[in-house]
């Protein structure tokens, strides 16, 4: 049953085609919300995204990775928040996993170059070219940290990437700076989860792989900082205006 449910943060595969000239098709299910990345940062103006709906999709995806990396042996190379996308009830799910198996050494270092440049790539693979369970780690703490500060990896911040932005704005005590605007109002009540799941995320993204959790050990201190039975809760996942939800249907 613990399998299942871990399954069920991964996009479900429905087809695969390989065609006479080699090419490769393969189809997933449509996920009418789109993908983490647009939902974090193109959605409207009246539309907030509250803690313990980020919360929800950061245990989604540890959950998702744990089975890939634990049941399925797998190791998806990629993780981004463009690749992980939301069902009707904004369950995450990771896509594009096992591509790295279907394709060529010269297509993977396109990927991997791709996610240097979106600025989620591990640093040891400038030198790897390897992706392994370490590496993806790193990529999840990377969406963790976009996820608890709204901002893009992609976007230049004074010139060093998000891990490293986060990591000297704790050293130097900003910690409060941060932190999306929207979870200002969850911090009185829900500081010392955001706090801690920040802790996290960096411990994740430690330049040293080995220092670096594995996704289970990552999605265990994600339930001792919020335990489920928190998160059964009946407050909206999503804070919308009346008006906006009764035409979003």
């Amino acid at each position: 049953m613990k399998a299942d449910e871990d399954r069920s943060n991964l996009l479900a595969l429905r087809a695969y085609y390989l065609g006479p000239k080699g090419e490769k098709l393969v189809v997933f299910d449509y996920m009418s919300r789109g993908s983490l990345a647009t939902f974090l940062h193109a959605r409207g103006p009246e539309v907030h995204i509250n803690w313990p709906t980020r919360m929800s999709l950061i245990k989604g995806m540890a959950r998702g990775l744990f089975y890939l990396h634990t049941h399925a042996n797998i190791i998806h190379g990629n993780p981004t928040s463009s690749n992980v996308l939301l069902d009707e009830n904004n369950n995450a799910k990771i896509s594009d996993y096992g591509l790295s198996r279907l394709m060529t050494t010269a297509a993977g270092s396109s990927v991997i170059a791709t996610a240097s440049a979106l600025g989620y790539r591990a640093p040891e693979l400038s030198k790897l070219k390897k992706a392994n369970t370490k590496t993806d780690v790193y990529s999840l703490g990377v969406i963790i940290l976009e996820l608890l500060t709204g901002k893009s990896p992609s976007e230049a911040l004074n010139g060093v990437d998000l891990p490293q932005w986060v990591a000297t704005a704790v050293k130097e005590e900003w910690t409060n700076e941060v932190f999306d605007l929207e979870l200002l109002n969850d911090v009185n009540t829900m500081g010392d989860e955001i706090l801690n799941t920040l802790k996290l995320a960096l411990h994740c993204v430690d330049p040293t792989p080995s220092t670096r959790p594995e996704a289970q050990q990552v999605m265990t201190q994600l339930g001792e900082i919020r335990p489920e039975e928190t998160m059964t809760t009946s407050e909206p996942l999503i804070d919308l205006p009346e008006a906006s939800a009764s035409t979003s249907q």
